[in-house]
């Protein structure tokens, strides 16, 4: 070259301006620029090839030949008098970067050494420069040189600082696997090699590739530095004496799986010492070795969450591959009927599994020639694009046809080449690796020249970095051979460590370790895929042999863990289990799944979870309950429903609209569902518009709504209005729903309709005012279907409880429970609530539990205990400042009340004399108490006798719960005294967080081998021991002993106790021991007064004052961890 290519320039950024020109501008800038030839020429300036040439190659011309500054100079003046401002201002400001860039970086590689930097620092840019100039090195063409451009661009600013003056030291570049994040590592060194990226900044720039980096070797960090270093001496305390200039490009730390591991292990700060290469890492990211320096990660998306935990403090990128319009084009291209082509398009672009996985353009294209298989073979698009399963095994039986002799299968040796292949898939997505060597090519009996000739395309690619390795095509290709292998070989096998069927598996924990990562969820659904009939006789016929039956067994079972009330399962469980049956494209094997599920629970925030859920719904046969989070899928613009796409000027509304109307429809056509819980979703009025009007037709028997903190525009209306035409619908939840006078005014209406049979409204912390309290009022003097109001958290309620009144003195009003909790209740309100219960002899339950009643307020609710007329049968006072004087008259209130059964007083501090007041009536034969509840009531040991006397006395009594109280030992071994007499008749003891040890066990199990009645026992939150429970367990097992649920944390206990209680239950299969007793409804009416999806849970031991509502759910035991 001559000397004007001395200093080189990013092309990339002419090339991305000429690219913006027209085709009749970029000849006028031809013309132009050779009207500056005078000023631009060189010897060797090739001015004959600028004619024909195009935007690449005439950036790459004027690259080799000119100086860069003078390239932008004229290129600024060409674009001036095109009038071309913003191309004008590119060049502008790209001309006043050069001045700067040629001090720090100086000419290029062909110049020989840089004087103004070191001979080290310029020995290593040749040597990158030299490293990366291949494939990967390369320029990138026509497609691809705009998003190269722009990438750099933003990495050119990812290290500079905010306005607050934060300055990231670590970078993260997460996408998905396949779309160049090694690639685009890779080009950051070469870029900064060229002075085009970080001039100034790094003197040095380092890349690790996780792959090529054995993880438990050890080493120290200079080591692996030096192998990078182009020299046999490595400058190293030169190099870190200024860590500030020093960039780390950690390539794949995906693969770096040891790094993953205990967080515990020893940090290394010293570049010097020899440590695991894992450690060294860590301890990079970790800021803890050279803190100074600056890093770059790339990750696939699905190891994010993980590395969360390592890296300190850092800006996220995300790497995108090919746009979504591109992708869908890359469909459209291989259709060629117009009617087909829409239904594509409408399939392709709501399906977001399709669209993310030909972000790859490898994975597009696969997916695109196994479309066009498929449709050639005489197949529609749909359902074919809907599913991955069937477009790769399309894909894979075309590259394992004979071409010698088509049509026939595989023959026996083909066979086993094919199963060596899977057998090595599945070990590696089990392991997370997915770069092979030629050592586990033999390990699995494989050859390069076997798989070339069993396959037309080449399954496996060589890896161009480091050693010699291959990898699949693509991991979602390893995913898919690493399913086919349970279906050729069977769901166990001899060498397998990782077989798919586990005898033991009982539990919903241990089915999530068969998807633990994102390569075994995927290679799940893959498996589920291959249980479609059709796709079996299709691999059947080409591999020419018989498919394993037993794998359909075990996906059966996996499913059928979800259906098990005991499981929580969550949303995203039921999803996935939902997407794995939607691949199975099988309606009998869908059917029989889901068979025993009742209660499902579902996340739908993409509008393909629509289109899984409709799907799946349709067949839970026996489905009662489900509950769907629907996210921000539905458009505010009701014209479009959703964001269009718009496509070569053709605009395609998604399928959401169509799709939500289809999951309505299911769902409200299902005989057996009942309830119907959209807690938390957002839907706009089209959406709401929609669901109303499938609940109004005849075949849905939906009878339960739960609406909480629903989020909708404008849509309510529709709810009140099919309350007026639906048979069926007798509760309604909107709780935490901002509701208006208009909402409350058009739900006055429909309910004063005779057609609405309307018994439950709860409307908790839904912001009421005056006027809506008016119109309440106006609904229960004339609704004759109401039973149940709550209006919990509604200060206008406590203020307006006169007209409130009003409504339920008269006679028509039909209402029997009545929740204010938290409504800032005062003396007057229970005045106005205390002439309700003499008057309404319907009402019987009331819940003022969380106001501050004081003095006046207890005594105008204990006058109306008193009389005969006071019809109220559960009365919930928790948390209503209740003290030893308003104990007493209670009490007297009690000694003449024959209605009153069931009692809460918990979260008051009553202390042992506020009980002992109450332990004189209760322990009275007359008192017909049959339920009191005293949790966290500041009791200790010294008020156990008197209970003692009322458990022994009171043949009412069923229920006794005294959690978070400070019993003690002493306190409860007194209390066993009382459960040994014949004359108790309790059931039910809640001594959670009562202080217990194991010296009470012993009395404990005295009791139980006494008592024939009591058959549920909360024992939580006590530090029992191992030693304890060994104490217990003869008695929990023993003949005699009643009880059927026991609240225990087993998982706090080592192995050989819960051994003990596993035995139990063996003994005694109707025994439920577990953290779920205040879920267990032995009495389904205790907890009328809370919302369907709260139990009730103790507070924590103590008594000082609490503002919430509802007590807080006990935590762990102290030491021990919570159960995960």
């Amino acid at each position: 070259m001559g000397e004007a290519s001395a200093t080189s320039f990013p092309n990339y950024g002419l090339q991305w301006c000429l690219g913006q020109l027209g085709k009749e501008e970029f000849q006028m800038f031809k013309m132009l620029l050779k009207g500056n030839a005078s000023e631009l020429a060189t010897g060797s300036f090739p001015w004959v090839e600028v004619d024909d040439s195009s935007t690449e190659h005439l950036a790459s011309i004027l690259h080799e030949h000119c100086r860069a500054s003078l390239v932008w100079k004229v290129c600024t003046d060409i674009f001036h008098k095109m009038n071309l401002p913003m191309l004008f201002q590119k060049a502008r400001d790209e001309m006043e970067k050069m001045p700067e860039a040629m001090e720090q970086n100086g000419t290029t590689a062909t110049e020989g050494k840089d004087p103004g930097h070191g001979h080290e620092e310029w020995v290593y840019k040749c040597h990158v420069m030299r490293k990366f100039a291949g494939p990967l090195g390369t320029r990138p063409g026509s497609e691809n040189f705009a998003l190269d451009w722009q990438r750099m661009q933003t990495l050119s600013r990812v290290f500079t600082p905010d306005q607050q003056g934060f300055r990231p030291r670590t970078v993260v570049l997460h996408g998905r696997a396949g779309v160049g994040k090694s690639t685009l590592a890779r080009r950051i060194l070469l870029h900064w090699a060229h002075g085009e990226l970080y001039p100034g900044l790094f003197s040095y720039v380092f890349i690790f590739d996780a792959r090529d980096i054995p993880s438990r070797r050890k080493s120290s960090f200079a080591e692996l530095i030096f192998r990078e270093w182009p020299d046999s001496v490595l400058p190293a305390a030169k190099i870190f004496s200024r860590p500030e200039r020093l960039l780390f490009v950690v390539d794949g730390f995906d693969d770096l799986s040891a790094a993953f591991q205990s967080a515990n292990v020893n940090l290394c700060a010293d570049w010097t010492q020899q440590q695991e290469v894992s450690v060294l890492i860590r301890s990079l990211l970790k800021k803890v070795l050279l803190p100074e320096s600056s890093l770059i990660v790339t990750i696939r998306d699905v190891g994010v969450e993980k590395l969360k935990a390592v890296v300190t403090s850092p800006h996220y990128l995300f790497v995108e591959g090919i746009s979504v319009e591109r992708r869908v084009q890359l469909f459209l291209e291989h259709i060629k009927d117009e009617e087909q082509k829409m239904q594509l398009l409408h399939s392709v672009v709501d399906n977001h599994m399709l669209i993310e996985m030909c972000q790859v353009s490898s994975v597009g294209s696969l997916l695109c020639q196994a479309l066009e298989l498929q449709m050639a073979s005489g197949k529609g698009p749909l359902p074919s694009c809907q599913v991955l399963t069937g477009l790769y095994t399309t894909f894979m039986v075309h590259q394992l046809t004979p071409q010698d002799a088509p049509g026939r299968g595989l023959s026996p040796e083909e066979r086993v080449v094919l199963k060596g292949l899977c057998r090595m898939a599945v070990q590696g997505i089990w392991a997370m690796k997915f770069v092979f060597y030629p050592d586990d090519l033999s390990a699995h009996g494989l050859t390069e020249l076997e798989l070339s000739s069993l396959f037309r395309r080449n399954v496996l690619v060589q890896d161009t970095r480091g050693d010699r390795c291959f990898t699949f095509l693509h991991p979602s290709l390893q995913e898919f051979y690493a399913a086919l292998y349970y279906v050729l070989e069977g769901p166990e096998t001899e060498w397998c460590p990782h077989p798919l069927y586990v005898k033991n598996m009982k539990t919903l924990k241990e089915l999530r370790q068969v998807s633990f990562n994102v390569h075994l969820l995927q290679m799940k659904r893959f498996l589920f895929g291959l249980m479609n009939q059709k796709l079996a006789r299709t691999l059947k016929d080409s591999l020419g042999c018989p498919l394993a039956l037993g794998v359909k067994r075990v996906l059966l079972r996996w499913v059928s863990l979800l259906g098990q009330p005991a499981d929580a399962a969550s949303a995203l469980d039921f999803l996935d289990a939902f997407y794995c049956l939607f691949e199975a494209q099988d309606e009998e094997f869908v059917r029989v799944a889901l068979n025993g599920f009742q209660d499902v629970r579902l996340l739908v925030s993409r509008p393909m979870d629509l289109l899984v859920s409709s799907f799946c719904v349709q067949h839970c046969q026996n489905l009662q309950k489900i509950r769907m989070d629907v996210r921000e899928i539905f458009s505010e613009d009701e014209s479009t429903e959703a964001q269009p796409v718009v496509l070569q000027g053709l605009q395609i509304k998604p399928l959401v609209s169509k799709w939500w109307e289809n999951l309505c429809s299911v769902l409200c056509a299902q005989p057996s569902l009942l309830q119907l819980d959209l807690s938390s979703s957002i839907l706009s009025e089209w959406a709401m518009k929609t669901l109303c009007v499938k609940l109004r037709q005849p075949a849905c028997r939906v009878q339960k709504l739960i609406f909480k903190g629903i989020h909708v525009t404008l849509g309510l209306h529709h709810l009140w209005k099919t309350l007026v035409i639906s048979p069926t619908i007798k509760h309604v939840n909107l709780e935490s729903t901002r509701l208006k006078e208009e909402d409350i005014r058009i739900a006055s209406e429909a309910l004063k309709h005779p057609n609405c049979v309307l018994e439950s409204l709860r409307l908790d912390n839904c912001g009421l005012t005056q006027p809506c309290c008016l119109l309440l009022s106006q609904i229960l003097q004339t609704s004759s279907s109401l039973r149940s109001l709550s209006l919990a958290g509604n200060a206008a309620a406590g203020q307006n409880m006169e007209p409130l009144c009003d409504g339920m003195k008269v006679s028509q009003c039909a209402l029997q429970k009545l929740v204010l909790g938290n409504c800032g209740l005062t003396g007057s309100s229970c005045w106005d609530l205390a002439l309700v219960l003499c008057s309404n002899q319907k009402l019987t339950h009331l819940d003022v539990s969380t106001n501050r009643l004081g003095a006046e307020g207890v005594t105008a609710l204990c006058r109306a205990l008193k009389r005969v007329n006071c019809a109220l049968q559960r009365l919930i006072l928790r948390e209503c400042n209740l003290d030893i004087l308003g104990c007493s008259f209670l009490a007297l209130a009690l000694t003449s009340n024959r209605h009153l059964t069931h009692l809460n007083l918990s979260m008051n501090p009553l202390g042992d004399d506020g009980i002992h007041f109450l332990c004189e009536v209760l322990a009275e034969t007359s008192c017909h108490l049959q339920d009191l509840e005293l949790m966290k009531c500041c009791l200790t040991s010294a008020c156990c006798k008197n209970l003692c006397a009322v458990i022994t006395q009171n043949k009412h009594l069923r229920s006794l719960d005294l959690a978070a109280n400070a019993l003690g030992d002493t306190g409860v071994t007194a209390l066993c005294e009382g459960l040994k007499q014949r004359t108790t008749r309790l059931r039910r003891l809640g001594l959670e967080a009562c202080g217990l040890t194991a010296d009470c066990c012993e009395a404990l199990a005295s009791a139980l081998l006494s008592n024939q009645h009591l058959s549920s026992l909360n024992l939580m939150r006590n530090k029992l021991t191992p030693e304890g429970i060994k104490k217990l367990c003869p008695a929990f097992e023993h003949p005699t002993s009643n009880l059927q649920n026991i609240g225990l944390w087993k998982w706090q206990y080592p192995s050989p106790t819960r051994k003990l209680l596993e035995k139990v239950q063996a003994l005694k299969p109707y025994i439920v021991i577990g953290d779920g007793w205040y879920s267990f409804h032995d009495d389904d009416d205790r907890y009328w007064w809370k919302t369907e999806d709260r139990e009730p849970r103790p507070p924590t031991l103590g008594c000082e004052a609490t503002s919430q509502s509802a007590p807080s759910a006990l935590g762990p035991e102290e030491g021990v961890p919570p159960r995960t």
